[in-house]
């Protein structure tokens, strides 16, 4: 689906209230953050000292730049910017490794992107990924379901900056305001919210839900993920969340 029809259609008054569905893909389509944090401590041992579980929190939803820089800090180092360069590589190859051994979607998600698809509901993967990984990890989800999407290597600044989520919506020709995000990074939550998006919680591992953003937990009676739910469920949410920002 070209930008071009994406905008007829919303135009011609096919789809009222959301506009569009906006995900993280790391966390929140794909099971992918144990791969990740296997990668990310396997790095930080390359380079000296053993990461804890408390540096490698504070490394979830970052961009893979913060990522190298606070593990060669948590090790006494101080890289130049070609060094970082290049740990950045070691740590994606690391990833592609392990994401060919296979990854799952996370409960309810492929119900959600089909009954989408099939609604002709513009959807977009918003990560800090880079492109070869994100297309690696979509060829799992299904790139089929998604109308586009920005990686964290095609934009200037990546999550927590909102500016990833200003440029899906740029290219949607959509208003943030009229957009449903799904995050489960404090930082995606954050750039989402500041980026003016309606933004719907899924926190793992205690991520703080910041202002601006609701725990999916308080949308649906304590339940913390997306299995069970429809995609009229989803524009509920997002009604929702703007009856709450108008209180």
């Amino acid at each position: 689906m070209t930008k071009l029809m994406v905008s007829d259609s919303i135009r011609a008054g096919k789809m009222a209230g959301m506009k569009a569905i906006l995900w993280d893909m790391d966390g929140t389509l794909i099971d992918t953050e144990p791969r990740w944090g296997e990668a990310t401590y396997a790095m930080a041992a390359a380079m000296g000292r053993e990461l804890t579980p408390a540096v490698r929190a504070e490394t979830v939803g970052g961009t893979a730049d913060g990522t190298v820089r606070r593990c060669a800090r948590w090790a006494g180092l101080e890289p130049t910017d070609d060094e970082v360069d290049r740990w950045i590589s070691w740590l994606y190859a690391r990833v592609s490794v392990l994401f060919a051994q296979g990854l799952d979607l996370l409960p309810g998600v492929h119900g959600l992107l089909s009954e989408g698809r099939d609604a002709q509901l513009p959807m977009m993967v918003v990560t800090n990924t880079f492109r070869s990984l994100t297309d690696q990890a979509l060829e799992t989800v299904g790139g089929n379901f998604f109308v586009g999407s920005v990686c964290g290597d095609e934009v200037s600044a990546g999550k927590p900056d909102p500016m990833s989520y200003l440029t899906a919506a740029r290219r949607l020709d959509v208003a943030p305001d009229d957009c449903l995000v799904f995050e489960d990074s404090t930082n995606g939550m954050r750039a989402a919210v500041a980026a003016g998006c309606r933004v719907v919680g899924l926190p793992a591992d205690g991520a703080a839900v910041p202002e601006g953003a609701v725990p999916v937990s308080s949308l649906r009676d304590g339940r913390t993920d997306l299995s069970g739910l429809g995609l009229s469920d989803l524009r509920a949410f997002w009604e929702q969340l703007g009856r709450s920002r108008v209180g």
